[in-house]
């Protein structure tokens, strides 16, 4: 009588390992500024790996540990990236939002900068809100 259960001790764990690896890198990345979009890369990564590595191990009867880690990892890692970016996005369009006039008034000046800068040495031109004023320059 044959056993009908074949369990193979190492299906799965290749990719396991590297759902894992993934997962921690992810993790990692996810809390250091600027490296959101690499998180995002790694956690989803370590998502499919733990997937399939998931899928392989529970075919061949062995150890779903690590690929549920890194699964797991993988799907906290790049959640909270998503959250993260969300928020950021939100403030940045609040405070746009609310100071429009302010931001009017800067580009206004700016603009003001780039006409002094562009005009020719025999003419000083002065602009303040709204009014151009000319005046030559005597030689």
């Amino acid at each position: 009588m044959e056993n009908d259960l074949h369990t193979t001790p190492n299906a799965g764990q290749g990719m396991g390992i590297a759902a894992l690896v993934l997962g921690i890198v992810a993790a990692i990345a996810a809390f250091i500024p600027c490296f959101g979009l690499i998180a995002i890369l790694f956690g989803v990564l370590a998502i499919i790996f733990g997937a399939i590595a998931l899928s392989q191990a529970k075919k061949g009867n062995a150890s779903t540990t690590m690929p549920k880690a890194g699964l797991i990892l993988g799907i906290v890692a790049t959640a909270f990236v998503i959250i993260w970016m969300l928020v950021i996005v939100g403030t940045i369009g609040s405070a746009v939002a609310t100071h429009t006039d302010e931001i009017k008034k800067a580009i206004d000046s700016a603009n003001v900068e780039s006409a002094k800068a562009q005009d020719s040495s025999k003419t000083a031109v002065e602009i303040e809100t709204d009014t151009i004023t000319v005046e030559e320059t005597k030689k």
